[in-house]
This record gives structure tokens, sequence and C-alpha cells, in this order.
């Protein structure tokens, strides 16, 4: 009777093993073989990029999943956000990002301008609307404009931009792990799936670190 039980134990820890591992080409892409500078201690931490548009209703409710997802804030994760500029109306909305990141609050402003975007139905077509939402959250306003319009702003967009297209960005959100992998939203199905195979992902980068 125990050599059963243990029997149906393992084979049930199997399966349950089976039905959580995620696999390449259908729940994730691998971009190269290569192995990641991580796993070669090239680099301390493994690097998690979000790419994303303030416009994407899909975003604005992954942005949700994300702000609760802890493993983001783990010591050996460096987390990033970057958004995809594919026209002109989302290179301004990049600007919008980077002259944010560069303010005082700057997580809880870029949390409000998706609030206001999606909630609100504020589309920020131009510098005007942008420094407009930031004066209503008390930024200083006279440093936002000379960020916004900045060449440090423009080459940050154009480094993020050059990044997605050797990531191959095609849809938004997406998430990139160490240069090597990518899971797409058609791929993971679902938010919290994006999640879970990120995790998955990132669980095989910390077993393959060289000791």
């Amino acid at each position: 009777m125990i050599k059963k039980i243990l029997f149906l134990l393992i084979v049930f820890s199997s399966t349950v093993y089976a039905e959580e591992k995620f696999n390449v080409g259908i729940d994730f892409e691998l971009m190269n073989d290569s192995q990641s500078p991580y796993v070669l201690k090239k680099t301390e931490k493994i690097m998690v990029v979000e790419a994303f548009w303030y416009g994407c209703p899909h975003c604005y409710v992954f942005e949700d999943h994300l702000s609760k997802w802890k493993e983001k804030d783990a010591d050996d994760i460096n987390f990033i956000n970057m958004p995809v500029v594919f026209n002109k109306p989302w290179l301004l909305h990049a600007r919008a990002f980077y002259t944010m990141k560069a303010l005082e609050n700057s997580e809880q402003l870029h949390k409000n301008f998706f609030i206001s975007y999606h909630e609100q139905g504020r589309t920020f077509p131009n510098v005007e609307s942008i420094l407009n939402f930031l004066e209503s959250q008390g930024a200083d306003i006279e440093k936002a404009k000379k960020i916004i319009s900045s060449e440090s702003v423009s080459k940050k967009v154009q480094e993020a931009n050059y990044l997605l297209e050797s990531y191959k960005i095609d849809s938004v959100p997406a998430i990139i792990i160490n240069d090597k992998y990518r899971i797409s939203g058609r791929m993971a199905k679902t938010y919290k799936r994006m999640i879970e195979i990120s995790e998955y992902i990132i669980d095989l980068e910390r077993a393959s670190r060289i000791k």
C-alpha cells in the first residue's frame, strides 16, 4: 500500500511539473542560442525588459500585473520599462516616458499617465498636452520643458528604438529576458501566464549560471 502511495505521489508530482513547464516555440521564443552574459557571469543581474506603449489597452491592464509582481524587484533582476516607437505618436509618448523618468516620483507619474490615457481619454497628441499633464501632477514644469526637448531624451529614445528593433518586437506588451528570450502576448495568451513564463525563464537563467 505504501509503495502504491509513493508511486502515485511520484506520478502526480511529475504531472504537475509537466503542466508547469513551458516550451520554446510555443510559450516563448528563443532569439539566439548563445549563453547570456548573466549565465557567463559577465553581468550581475538578469535583464528583464517590458516593451510597451501608453496607448495600448493590453499594456495598461498588464501594468497592474507588473506592479504586483514581486520577482521584478529581486536583487538579481534589472527590470526595465521600454517604450516602443512604431510611429510619430508613439515617439512622442516615448519622450514623455523618459521625461518622467528624470522627474521626481517617476513611477507614480508613469502609472498616472496610463490612467489618464485610458480612464480619462487623454491621448496626449502633442508636447503641450504632456506638459499640462505633468503640471497637473505637481511636477517641476520648467524642468520638464527642458528635459522633454533635450538631446539626452532623444538619445534614450533612439537607443530604446534600436534595441527593440533588434528584438524584432511586432506587438506589445512583450517581455525580453537577457537579450535571449522573447515572450509575446500572443504566445502567453494571458497576463498571468506572461508573468509565469517570465518566472520560468528567470529560474532557467539562475540555474544555468556558471558556479
